[in-house]
């Protein structure tokens, strides 16, 4: 009976979560638009907690310490403008507008290896083979580039209303700081008392789980970006902050996000020559073997209790029904439902 009923359980459990998975999906535009703010705040308050708390800790009001640190991020935020981000946006506008040269010249590339297995001695089925999948690579790669192009100039002519999702967010976040304890009885008061122990221990892991992915992923994308821009710096790249800015995000993906980063500076060297794009190679492979060795061990690896095939399995789910978002949200949402699962069990049995 026991079995049947943990059974029982364990379906229901597996079906509202598909059930749930799939809704998103049917209405992820509203969704992701309506989420955006919160989870913003999210990240926000999980990064700002540990601070908060060093603050409190001196006799400093929880109000007055995140009002302090939002002071501290404002004055960040200034000197970036000032020191840093004129740099960042002028590297944005330079590959930007160097695109369509870049383009060319892949496209005059490809021509002349295409040339090359024309004028070969191999079979005509061979060269018909070979031609047509560099062809299918070419159009995949151009489309990629420009999808994500256009994608990007949307984001910045968006750019209003991203400010404003990251003003809503720091006020969110504001409160989840401040009145966490509030929003814990609250909800705590609305369930049978014969739960609250398992929601409160299962609550508890979830944050758990949620403070070591965020804190720990910004903390090494941060390392892992300000590296790998030296290192670009180092062998004469053009566009080194940005190129590091984007290694450092792709960072956050496990696994793939690595390779990803890699793509747009190992191609832009490659225009200079193949002994550059080598040595773009060199550096993050250098860079990450230093994450491997020594950043990710003591920051965020095994915390989240995620199998490295149940990892990879999140992340491949997430990029193929959301794209890189999925890919960067997919693994904390498989450890907090696998969390779910495990203390539901635990609770019926």
């Amino acid at each position: 009976m026991i079995v049947r009923k943990k059974t029982f359980v364990i379906f229901l459990l597996v079906l509202t979560v598909l059930l749930l998975v799939y809704s998103i999906y049917i209405f992820r535009a509203k969704v992701v638009a309506i989420l955006i703010p919160f989870v913003l705040a999210i990240i926000i308050s999980y990064s700002l907690k540990p601070l908060v708390t060093k603050l409190e800790s001196k006799k400093i009001p929880c109000s007055l310490s995140i009002i302090l640190i939002y002071l501290l991020f404002t004055l960040c935020i200034i000197v970036s403008t000032v020191f840093i981000i004129p740099e960042l946006i002028s590297n944005t506008k330079e590959l930007i507008d160097s695109l369509p040269e870049l383009t060319n010249k892949y496209q005059n590339i490809v021509k002349g290896y295409m040339s090359h297995i024309q004028s070969s001695k191999w079979s005509p089925e061979i060269k018909n083979a070979i031609l047509q999948e560099i062809q299918n690579g070419s159009n995949s790669i151009q489309n990629f580039i420009m999808d994500n192009l256009s994608k990007a100039l949307n984001s910045m002519v968006k750019g209003v209303t991203i400010i404003l999702d990251l003003t809503l967010s720091m006020l969110i976040a504001y409160y989840m700081i401040k009145d966490s304890k509030i929003f814990r009885e609250t909800f705590l008061s609305l369930t049978p008392r014969k739960w609250r122990n398992g929601l409160i221990n299962t609550g508890r892991e979830v944050n758990m789980v949620l403070s070591n992915f965020i804190q720990g992923q910004l903390m090494t994308a941060l390392i892992v970006g300000i590296l790998e821009s030296i290192g670009l710096f180092i062998v004469h790249v053009k566009y080194p902050l940005v190129l590091g800015f984007i290694g450092g995000i792709a960072n956050v993906i496990p696994y793939f996000g690595p390779f990803l980063g890699c793509i747009p500076a190992v191609a832009l060297a490659l225009i200079d020559s193949p002994v550059k794009a080598f040595w773009v190679i060199v550096v993050f492979i250098v860079v990450q073997q230093i994450d491997n060795a020594f950043i990710s061990p003591k920051i965020i690896e095994g915390k989240l209790g995620l199998h490295p095939l149940t990892t990879i399995l999140a992340v491949l789910i997430g990029g193929e029904f959301f794209g890189i978002v999925g890919m960067l949200i997919s693994v904390p949402i498989f450890a907090i439902v696998k969390v779910v699962i495990k203390r539901s069990v635990e609770s019926i049995v």
